[in-house]
């Protein structure tokens, strides 16, 4: 796929594209896209910097911040970590 994606064969709406580092941990982008949504999370700032200006330079598309419902679920991100309800 485009931009070095591969999706995942159980399921289609999640892709990853990762990286590997010469010496160190490789980088990992993971994208779920459903409907008009579309979630992104990394363990690069980098990626996900890229990845962000990317998809604005190919579509019309409004970054919401940080995700705080999905599919009706709750999301509160903080400090101490992701909770879902």
């Amino acid at each position: 796929m485009r931009e070095g994606f591969v999706r995942c064969p159980s399921e289609h709406t999640l892709f990853v594209k990762t990286h590997q580092e010469c010496q160190g941990e490789g980088k990992i982008l993971v994208v779920s896209l459903y409907v008009d949504n579309l979630v992104f999370t990394e363990n690069d700032k980098e990626m996900f910097v890229d990845f962000k200006a990317l998809m604005q330079r190919e579509f019309a598309m409004t970054d919401l911040g940080k995700m705080k419902f999905f599919l009706g679920v709750e999301v509160v991100q903080n400090d101490e970590g992701i909770f879902l309800s």
